[in-house]
């Protein structure tokens, strides 16, 4: 038995509000990291996911239901995992404190 894993890469343009930020389609996917490209000046993401592409996004909790939304801390040349809380999601959307772009990598 062969088992075969998707990748795939997204480049995605991220803003300060959920409704200008693009979508992640995650459905097969169990995990991935996101890429800060130098000279971002993006240094926070607040996650969100959605059940379909187009749907409605609700902001994303842990599993312990923190009174927030899964928020990282990032800063530019480096990349960082997805959270592990997200692993249910079908769709995601990530909200930075800035506008840019990110890099996306999945694996599935």
């Amino acid at each position: 038995m062969m088992l075969q894993r998707l990748s795939r890469v997204h480049s995605v343009a991220v803003t300060a509000s959920l409704a200008t930020t693009g979508q992640i389609p995650y459905h097969d996917m169990s995990g991935g990291r996101v890429h800060i490209p130098a000279g971002s000046s993006i240094t926070s993401l607040t996650w969100y996911d959605a059940t379909d592409l187009g749907g409605t996004f609700l902001a994303a909790y842990d599993s312990a239901a923190t009174p927030a939304a899964i928020t990282q801390t990032v800063s530019a040349e480096k990349s960082y995992p997805i959270p592990v809380d997200l692993f249910g999601a079908r769709v995601l959307k990530v909200v930075g404190n800035a506008a840019g772009t990110v890099t996306i990598s999945l694996k599935g």
